[in-house]
């Protein structure tokens, strides 16, 4: 809440009536695909054909993680559970990023 003759002005975005834009933290269809096929459809973990309906997000959303290619994985359900409740699980998924993807999530 403002106080009487405080001074908030506009950014120029909302003068002119733009939004800002910001990387989206959801997979797209597309690249959701593009992560399935460089994974081959395979958790990327424990090598379970079980697969979640999403990649996992290596960078939690709630981090700041990204919707791009080079933040997801590939994983079954128990792999995402466990990189959801174990740090030692969620480290395994960043150091497999830095070992095997390029920046643009491709392999290397």
């Amino acid at each position: 809440m403002t106080k009487l003759g405080e001074y908030l002005p506009y950014s120029k975005e909302q003068q002119l009536g733009k939004k800002r834009t910001k990387k989206s933290r959801n997979f797209s269809p597309k690249v959701k695909r593009e992560i399935f096929e460089r994974d081959q459809w395979r958790c990327v973990r424990c090598g379970s054909h079980y697969l979640e309906k999403v990649p996992h997000h290596i960078t939690f959303k709630s981090q700041g993680g990204t919707g791009e290619k080079r933040n997801g994985a590939t994983v079954c359900i128990d792999c995402h559970r466990s990189a959801h409740r174990q740090d030692e699980v969620r480290r395994w998924f960043e150091k497999w990023r830095d070992k095997y993807l390029d920046q643009n999530g491709d392999l290397i």
